[in-house]
């Protein structure tokens, strides 16, 4: 490159030609308080930085949940991209309304709802068999005008009935005083009677069925109380009433018919937390769902397929055997509008999500999640860890960390999924990872445009130093002569040819990349170079001579004569060329 050329580019890259005068007076203060900022000590910086993220955090975590929908979606993206899930209990059999038993009924019976003697027959045929359970994923709310018959052969039925599980629909809970409800009406719906130094029975609100010997049957609320973005990802299995009963939710009746062991288990962690009240939307109280691997997972027969052979007596290969068997009624059709999104579907069927609960209760899949101060502790310590990392070495030496500890972060939460016991979830801490690093990479920007850019303010008894060193310059080891400089020299600053805060590299012009100047006041420049020297000891630097630039100056004059002091000490540092 001719002698003019890199004159040009060394005044241009690094000195950076002063056009303070040309910049609206608003520019000029941004930029005074910018340098102002880069000019701080680190330990300053880092300091302020981790406070103000650890309050971030506690005002997050606790009070405000703006991080919240980015763990919902997180999470999401996590269950549906898992290598492996649980197995599904064999025992489970949906029978499903769906669209084409609506359809195949309809001649003879109509529109849904179909008179409910066709419920009792498939319940009768059901019982003859000896299931483990029928659940019922059905309300009998209202009484049938048209067809008082049929409601007469379903409540006969379910007197009869063995095995028979009926859903209630949990109203919100603002609503208890306004209800005459209580245990004596719907005794199967109570897991544990009313405390004994309670005024008086608790009333509740819901929608009872209204068959008689329904209502006698084993109940549970069939409630699916989804997150504030309408997401089905947890399950209510109990909730607490304000005289301390407690009722129990439609898989738990299942459970605790088909599996006592199960049932007190549940229980007795329910009764461990703390006596918090029920909500109508899903809370971190209740349990988060651990989803089978698919949204249509358990197998299915059609209901017109099983009433055809309850109805005419005729074999059905289509249909299994109910032999021991827990077999939940309900519909899939979607114009019966009984679905939700759920992280595995955004139109999950509803039965799907009941079979699902009903298959965790029974196996005791309780995903423990790290409570919400531990993730609050592990984020603000990883804060202070990155801070303390870059103070004792370099903030350049974290850009590896930029995609490798958030990765790591959301890869452990990732690998607990697999597990059928533990969700932890670290999403905070590897988005405050991402927005930390990038906060201390812009404050590094900053910094290297105050010390490697334009000359201190006064132009009197400057000095060069030329160092030329074996290898091209790092990032890190900039840093560490940066920090010497805001040590010992605030006055000095660094100069090159491709010092520019937003370098690339591979752009570089190899030959001049490993050359380096130190410029400011002679008597500091002396000063610090023993500790300059020793920032960089790993690398052979070859130290030309200090030239001394001549005083009067103007800004302008100076910048030249400092850009050809360092162009001749790196030239004479240069090796000789081999003829």
């Amino acid at each position: 490159m001719p002698p003019t050329l890199w004159a040009q580019k060394t005044a241009g890259c690094a000195l950076s030609t002063s056009t303070e005068a040309k910049q609206p007076f608003a520019a000029a203060v941004e930029r005074a308080l910018l340098s102002r900022l880069a000019s701080w000590p680190d330990r300053w910086v880092l300091t302020g930085l981790v406070l103000a993220f650890s309050a971030w955090v506690i005002l997050d975590v606790f009070f405000l949940s703006v991080s919240g929908g980015m763990a919902q979606t997180t999470y999401d993206a996590m269950v549906r991209a898992r290598l492996r899930a649980a197995p599904h209990d064999e025992r489970i059999v949906i029978v499903d309304i769906d669209e084409s038993a609506l359809a195949r009924m309809a001649p003879e019976f109509g529109r849904w709802p179909w008179p409910r003697d066709t419920l009792a027959t498939v319940l009768d045929h059901i019982e003859s068999q000896q299931p483990a359970a029928v659940v019922w994923d059905i309300v009998f709310s209202d009484a049938d005008r048209l067809s008082p018959g049929g409601d007469a052969a379903m409540d006969q039925a379910a007197q009869r009935s063995q095995h028979s599980h009926f859903s209630v629909v949990r109203l919100p809970m603002v609503n208890d005083g306004k209800s005459d409800l209580g245990q004596k009406h719907l005794p199967g719906l109570w897991a544990q009677a009313r405390s004994p130094s309670a005024a008086a029975d608790a009333t509740l609100a819901l929608i009872p069925p209204v068959l008689p010997h329904v209502a006698a049957q084993p109940l549970g609320f069939n409630n699916g109380y989804v997150d504030h973005d309408g997401m089905l990802r947890r399950y209510r299995y109990f909730e607490r009433l304000g005289d301390g009963s407690i009722i129990h939710s439609l898989p738990m009746s299942v459970t605790r018919a088909v599996d006592p062991a199960a049932y007190g288990y549940w229980l007795d962690h329910f009764k461990r937390k703390p006596h918090q009240m029920g909500s109508s939307e899903a809370t971190r109280d209740d349990t988060l769902i651990h989803w089978r691997k698919t949204a249509m997972t358990y197998q299915r027969v059609n209901f017109a397929d099983l009433f055809e052979q309850a109805d005419g007596g005729q074999a059905n290969p289509k249909v299994p055997s109910m032999a021991g068997k827990i077999v939940i009624i309900g519909a899939t059709a979607p114009s019966l509008h009984d679905t939700h999104p759920t992280p595995l579907s955004g139109t999950q069927a509803g039965v799907e999500s009941l079979a699902t609960g009903i298959d965790n209760a029974l196996h005791r899949r309780a995903i423990w999640e790290l409570p919400q101060w531990a993730g609050a502790v592990v984020a603000i310590l990883m804060c202070a860890g990155i801070a303390l990392w870059s103070h004792h070495r370099s903030v350049s030496s974290l850009a590896p960390a930029m995609l490798v500890l958030p990765g790591v972060l959301l890869g452990i939460g990732f690998a607990s999924l697999h597990t059928e016991h533990a969700f932890i979830d670290l999403h905070l801490s590897a988005g405050l990872a991402i927005l930390f690093l990038a906060v201390l990479k812009f404050w590094y920007t900053l910094r290297k445009r105050h010390w490697c850019g334009d000359l201190p303010d006064h132009t009197n008894n400057l000095a060069v130093l030329p160092w030329v060193s074996d290898k091209t310059w790092s990032d890190d080891q900039l840093d560490r002569l940066m920090m010497c400089l805001q040590a010992s020299a605030q006055d000095c600053r660094l100069v090159s040819l491709d010092l520019t805060p937003g370098d690339n590299l591979s752009a570089r012009w190899r030959p001049f990349a490993p050359c380096l100047a130190i410029v400011g006041p002679h008597a500091q420049l002396l000063r610090a170079q023993p500790l300059l020297l020793r920032a960089i000891q790993r690398l052979t630097v070859r130290q030309g001579d200090i030239a001394l630039v001549p005083p009067g100056l103007s800004a302008q004059a100076a910048r030249h004569v400092v850009t050809h002091l360092a162009l001749a000490g790196w030239t004479a540092l240069q090796p000789p060329v081999s003829s």
